[in-house]
């Protein structure tokens, strides 16, 4: 009898496990824009998040060493799903708007280390520059999408204030920057 208890607890706690969507699990987000290999010693337009590539490779080293693995916003989405197990210290990396300075700096980082990060591109502003600040063109997006270390998302189309539009805008603007991309 003892080892019938003993076997159904096994069989009860290896389904647990291998059931476990681990819902509970915390994943950081690293949020991150432009990069600037010399910080300004004033910041006029306080832009507080512009970071160093050697920040961000710190942070990099930081983080490996302390047992974190870097995961996509593709296989989050899979492990919420219930199709893959995340694994025990996940972290996704983030980066807003689609500098070039993601491709310039940032994205060599990510292949030294092979490790995983999502951009967020504003369509509207591809191979742009603007104000000074150069941004992403398709080329370097597909270099980077076709690695598989680096996936291109949707920020918008125009990098407007949505808390200023009505619904059907916001919508509209949206379903045309995941149009874009799918399209390129």
């Amino acid at each position: 009898m003892i080892l019938v208890i003993i076997i159904a607890s096994i069989i009860i706690a290896f389904w647990q496990y291998k059931n476990n969507k681990r819902s509970d699990v915390k994943i950081p987000i690293l949020l991150y824009h432009d990069f600037t290999t010399v910080v300004p010693e004033n910041d006029p337009e306080n832009f507080n998040y512009i970071n160093t590539p050697q920040s961000f490779e710190e942070n990099i080293k930081v983080l490996l060493e302390n047992g974190y693995t870097f995961i996509s916003m593709e296989e989050l989405n899979e492990a919420y799903n219930g199709k893959i197990e995340l694994p025990n210290k996940p972290i996704l990396i983030n980066m807003d708007d689609g500098y070039y300075s993601n491709y310039e700096y940032i994205y060599p980082i990510l292949n030294k280390y092979n490790i995983k990060a999502s951009i967020f591109i504003v369509t509207d502003k591809i191979g742009k520059e603007i104000n000074g600040k150069r941004y992403l063109g398709w080329k370097e997006c597909l270099e980077m999408q076709n690695s598989g270390i680096v996936e291109i998302c949707s920020h918008s189309k125009r990098h407007v204030f949505y808390d200023k539009l009505d619904v059907k805008e916001i919508r509209d603007d949206v379903l045309e920057s995941y149009r874009i991309i799918e399209k390129t």
